[in-house]
């Protein structure tokens, strides 16, 4: 409000007055399109769980020899014992945790995102009650 009149000012006017309401520029149109990206990705996100990759020993190995680093090593990189790197080597599937420093330190990627929703019954090939492993093949989608 300024000399009695609702007007829209700039800051320097404004102080000459009194503000009633601030008003802010509108947001650009490349920066709705990032906001609109980002919403995206989350939702995304939420709608899929994160998950270490079945082959996860193989690819340590194979990854860890290459730098020509010995178990001991790469153990004392990720600050983990060398039995874990010795039990993931031999098909043990570790935490998240251990899986995103391994993936840091190898620089290659250990985790991807799966979508609950998409898993299909398959039926026993034993001819006895069905395990988890014989219930669900999950379809995975790579980690962007």
């Amino acid at each position: 409000m300024v000399a009695g009149s609702k007007a829209v000012v700039c800051e320097r006017c404004a102080a000459m007055g009194e503000i009633l309401e601030e008003l802010h520029e509108p947001p650009k149109h490349s920066e709705i399109k990032r906001i609109e990206q980002q919403k995206s990705a989350t939702i995304e996100k939420a709608n899929k769980a994160e998950e270490v990759v079945g082959d996860i020993g193989v690819l340590v190995r194979r990854k860890r020899e290459e730098f020509g680093w010995k178990q001991e090593e790469l153990a004392k990189k990720i600050s983990e014992h060398e039995s874990m790197i010795k039990r993931i080597e031999h098909g043990y599937i570790p935490s998240l945790n251990i899986a995103h420093k391994l993936e840091k330190v190898l620089h290659i990627r250990l985790t991807e995102y799966v979508t609950p929703g998409n898993q299909e019954y398959v039926p026993s090939s034993r001819g006895v009650a069905p395990t988890l492993g014989d219930v669900i093949i999950i379809k995975r989608e790579k980690k962007h």
